[in-house]
C-alpha cells in the first residue's frame, strides 16, 4: 500500500512528482547504483526510499514510482547469503544430494584434469595403441588385406566426424562433464564390442592343412573346398567396425569439451600448461597401449592351449598372440572414469572470476551470440558454421591439421609394420620399438610445447611462428625414410631356387623341380635354411622329415631338396628351422633416431597449434572451433590416411597369401617400394603443412584496440545476422532497454 504523502513527516517528493533539492549530494547504494535519481536507475536495481522521520517506518517494504521492492540492511545480507550458498551447492562434487566433503578436493581444475587425463591414456592406449598394434594381428588372423586393416582404424576417426559438430555446438552450452561421462559409457561397450571376434571364432589352428611336408605319393585335394570356414573369418570385419564406431562415439566429447572445460576453468596463462599436460596423458596412452599390445602378443592368442606342444614360438611368423586382452582392460578402465564425471559439477568455483581476465584475440575482433533455446540454438546452427568459415586464419589451421594428422595416423598404423619389413622383425617386437621410440618424444614434445607457449607468454603470431619452425625442423627429419635395407633371400620372390637373384618383373614362382612333385599347399608356414635362404613352406623347401627341440621347442626340418646344403653341415643336423632368416641390416638405430627427432619436433606444433585455435576463434564458439576442425581433420587426414596409405603399400607387396573368398595378405614387402612410397607421401603434406601456417599468419588480423567508448570491433551489429558485442563486457536486455528511452 502506498502512503498518504500528508501522513509523511519529511517526504522528499513533492506532490507533482519532482524531486526536491535539498541535498544535492549524490549519493551511491553498495550496487553502486544511483539512490535518490530515478533518471539514472537501470531495470534491474532496487530504488530505496529516502529516510523517513520514523525509523520503524523506513524498515518496512515499500514501493516508489513502481520500480520495485525496498528492503533493509540485513535482509539484503541474508537475500545475498541464501544466493550464495544456492551457487555453492551448484558448483559442488557429487551427485544429486550425494555430495561428501572429501570429494570436493576433487572440485578444482587439477582434479577434472586428473580424471580428462585418465579418459585420454584410455582412448590413447586402446584407438592408437592396441589397435594399431594388434593391425598385422588380425590381418592373419581374420585373412585381412592391409585395405581393410586401415580401414578398421579409420572408422573410428569416421564415427568422430559423423557426430563432432553436434556434439559440441549442443555440449558447449549443456553440463560438460555430463557428455564426458556418457561418452566414457560408449567407449567401455566398443572396447569389449572389440573382442567379440575372439570369443565368437573357434581355436586358431595355425596350420590350415596337412601338406607341411613334401609327400609324392599325396592326392591334391582343393582346400577351400575342405576348409570351408576359413572364408568366414572375414566376415568379422564388420564387427571391429562397429566397435570403433562405439569408440569413436564416446571420444568425441574428449579433445573438444574437455579441452574447453580446461580453457574455462583455468588461468588464461596456465591454459597452454594444462593442455600440454592433457596431451601429454593421451600420447602416454599410445605408449602403454604399444608396450603392453606387444607384451600380451607374446602369450597365444587361446590362453587353454598349450602354447608349447603346437611346435611355434611367437618368433614365428604364424603365432597369433592375445590380442584381444588389452582391450578387456581398456574397457574397465573407462568403465571406471564413468562416475567420477557424472560428480563433476557444469563450472568449476571461480569460473566467473576467471572469465573477467581473459583477453579477446579473435581474429577481427568480433564475437557471435546464439539464441538462447534448443530449437533457436539449431536455427542458428549455420550461422555459426559460417562464420567459422569466413575466419581465414582458423581455416589455414585447420587445413595443416589435415595433413599433419594425414602423416600421423598412417604411421601410427604402419610404423611397425615398416619396422618388421625393413628389419626383418616381428610383429611384437616391432610395436614395442616403436612404442618406445616414438611415444617418449610425443610425450616431450607436447609437454615442452605447452610450457614454451606459457613461458614466453605466446600470443597468436607467436604461436604460428614457432608452429612453422617446428615444421620445417621435422621436414628435413622426414629423410629419415631414405633408409632402405635390402630384401631378405626368398626362394621364388627375391631370388631363384638356384639362389640368383632377380628383379620384381620376373614376378613370384613358389614352384621348381625341386617340389614340383610335393603338392604342397598355399599355406605360408616359412622356414629358413642353412643357406640363409627363406622357403614359403616346409613343402616347397622339399623337406620330408621334421622334429621339435623340447628344450627349445623350435621345430627343425631334415632331406630338403631345394636347400643347397654347406659342406660344414653334418650328417643328421637339421639343414632348415623354422621362422625368418635374421636380418644383417645395419641401419635400425640411426632410422629409430631420426624417426625419435621426426615426432618429437612434429608433436612440439601441436599444443600450439591448439592454443592458437582457442585464440583466433569467437570466445563462445570454441568448443563448436574443435568441432568443426576435428571434423576437417578426421574427414581429410586421419579417415582417408590410412587407407590411402594401406592402398600404396600394398603395391610395393611381394608376396601375397590369398583366401578362398579372394582376401589376402601380404607376407613380404619391396622394403626400397615401401620407403620410396612412404618418403613422397610424407614429404609433400609436410610442404602443404608449412604453406597453411604461413597462410594462417598472414591472413590475421588482430582485434581492433578499444578507444574511449569502443571500437566498431565492441559495438553491436546485426550484420549477417549475428550479435557482435564486447566479450568482457556484456550488455543486458534491460540495460539495452533503459539506454532506448
Amino acid at each position: 500500500m502506498y502512503k498518504p504523502l500528508d501522513e509523511m513527516d519529511s517526504s522528499p517528493v513533492k506532490t507533482n512528482g519532482s524531486p526536491l533539492t535539498e541535498n544535492t549530494d549524490t549519493e551511491l547504494d553498495p550496487s553502486g547504483q544511483y539512490a535518490n535519481n530515478s533518471n539514472n536507475v537501470t531495470a534491474d536495481a532496487e530504488v530505496p526510499l529516502p529516510n523517513t522521520a520514523s525509523n520503524d517506518e523506513s524498515k518496512e517494504m515499500k514501493t516508489v514510482n513502481g520500480y520495485g521492492k525496498l528492503s533493509d540492511h540485513d535482509e539484503d545480507e541474508e537475500a545475498e547469503k541464501v544466493e550464495l550458498e544456492e551457487l555453492e551447492a551448484e558448483v559442488e562434487c557429487g551427485w544429486r544430494g550425494l555430495r561428501p566433503r572429501f570429494l570436493q578436493c576433487f572440485n578444482k581444475p587439477p582434479g577434472i584434469l586428473l580424471f580428462l587425463c585418465l579418459f585420454a591414456v584410455t582412448q590413447g592406449m586402446t584407438v592408437n595403441g592396441f589397435v594399431y598394434v594388434v593391425t598385422t594381428t588380425l590381418e592373419r588372423r581374420f585373412n585381412l588385406p592391409s585395405v581393410r586393416s586401415g580401414s578398421i582404424s579409420s572408422s573410428y576417426d569416421f564415427s568422430v566426424m559423423i557426430v563432432i559438430t553436434f556434439v559440441t555446438y549442443l555440449g558447449d552450452r549443456g553440463h560438460k562433464p555430463l557428455w564426458l561421462g556418457a561418452g566414457a559409457l560408449l567407449f567401455a561397450l566398443g572396447s569389449y564390442t572389440f573382442t567379440l571376434p575372439h570369443f565368437l571364432t573357434p581355436f586358431y589352428d595355425f596350420r590350415a592343412s596337412d601338406f607341411e611336408l613334401c609327400q609324392l605319393d599325396r592326392n591334391i585335394t582343393d582346400a577351400c573346398s575342405v576348409e570351408g570356414s576359413g572364408s568366414a573369418l572375414a566376415n568379422f570385419f564388420w564387427l571391429f567396425v562397429f566397435a570403433q564406431f562405439l569408440h569413436g562415439l564416446g571420444a568425441a566429447p574428449l579433445y573438444t569439451l574437455g579441452v574447453t572445460y580446461i580453457d574455462e576453468n583455468v588461468q588464461p596463462k596456465m591454459t597452454s600448461l594444462y593442455i600440454g599436460i592433457f596431451n601429454a596423458a593421451s600420447l602416454l596412452g599410445p605408449a602403454i597401449g604399444y608396450l603392453l599390445g606387444g607384451a600380451l602378443l607374446s602369450i597365444y592368442t587361446d590362453i587353454r592351449v598349450d602354447s608349447s606342444s603346437l611346435g611355434i614360438d611367437p618368433d614365428s611368423p604364424l603365432w597369433i598372440g592375445a590380442w584381444w586382452v588389452g582391450f578387456l582392460i581398456s574397457g574397465t578402465l573407462a568403465l571406471s572414469i564413468v562416475l567420477p564425471f557424472l560428480g563433476f559439477p557444469k563450472a568449476l568455483p571461480g569460473q566467473k572470476k576467471l572469465a573477467k581476465l581473459r583477453v579477446s584475440e579473435c581474429h577481427g575482433g568480433h564475437d557471435f551470440s546464439a539464441r538462447t533455446g534448443f530449437g533457436n540454438s539449431l536455427r542458428d546452427f549455420p550461422r555459426a558454421v559460417l562464420v567459422l568459415i569466413k575466419n581465414l586464419p582458423f581455416m589455414f589451421i585447420t587445413a595443416s591439421a589435415c595433413t599433419e594428422w594425414f602423416i600421423l595416423s598412417s604411421f601410427a598404423v604402419f610404423a611397425p609394420k615398416f619396422l618388421e619389413s625393413q628389419f626383418n622383425l616381428t610383429s611384437g617386437w616391432a610395436s614395442i620399438v616403436v612404442g618406445l621410440t616414438v611415444i617418449p618424444a610425443a610425450v616431450f614434445g607436447s609437454v615442452i610445447g605447452g610450457w614454451v607457449v606459457k613461458h614466453f607468454n605466446l600470443m597468436f603470431k607467436g604461436m604460428i611462428k614457432f608452429c612453422l619452425a617446428m615444421l620445417i625442423v621435422s621436414l628435413f627429419m622426414i629423410g629419415s625414410f631414405l633408409i632402405s635395407c635390402p630384401n631378405p633371400d626368398f626362394a621364388g620372390v627375391t631370388v631363384d631356387y638356384d639362389n640368383n637373384r632377380f628383379y620384381d618383373e620376373r614376378g613370384t614362382n613358389l614352384s621348381s623341380t625341386c617340389n614340383s612333385g610335393c603338392h604342397c599347399a598355399d599355406t605360408f608356414e616359412p622356414i629358413c635354411g642353412v643357406d640363409n635362404v627363406m622357403y614359403y613352406s616346409p613343402c616347397h623347401a622339399g623337406c620330408e622329415m621334421s622334429d621339435v627341440n623340447p628344450s627349445s621347442g623350435i621345430k627343425s626340418y631334415h632331406n630338403c631338396s631345394c636347400i643347397t646344403v654347406p659342406d660344414s653341415v653334418n650328417d643328421g643336423d637339421p639343414i632348415a628351422v623354422s621362422g625368418k632368416c635374421t636380418s644383417s641390416c645395419q641401419w635400425q638405430p640411426l632410422f629409430l633416431a631420426l624417426l625419435f627427432l621426426l615426432e618429437f619436433f612434429t608433436i612440439l606444433a601441436v599444443v600450439p597449434a591448439t592454443t592458437a585455435t582457442l585464440r583466433c576463434v569467437p570466445h563462445s564458439q570454441r568448443s563448436f572451433a574443435l568441432g568443426l576442425q576435428s571434423l576437417f581433420y578426421r574427414a581429410l587426414g586421419t579417415v582417408p590416411g590410412p587407407v590411402i596409405f594401406g592402398a600404396i603399400i600394398d603395391h610395393a607387396c611381394l608376396l601375397w597369401e590369398y583366401d578362398c573368398d579372394g582376401s589376402g595378405t601380404c607376407w613380404l614387402y619391396s622394403n626400397a617400394n615401401f620407403s620410396r612410397f612412404t618418403l613422397i607421401l610424407s614429404g609433400c603434406l609436410k610442404i602443404g603443412s608449412i604453406s597453411f601456417f604461413l597462410a594462417a599468419l598472414f591472413s590475421y588480423k588482430p582485434p581492433t584496440k578499444t578507444v574511449e567508448t569502443g571500437s566498431p570491433a565492441t559495438r553491436p551489429s546485426q550484420e549477417a545476422g549475428t550479435e557482435l558485442q564486447d566479450v568482457n563486457e556484456p550488455v543486458s536486455l534491460e540495460r539495452k532497454w533503459l539506454l532506448s528511452r
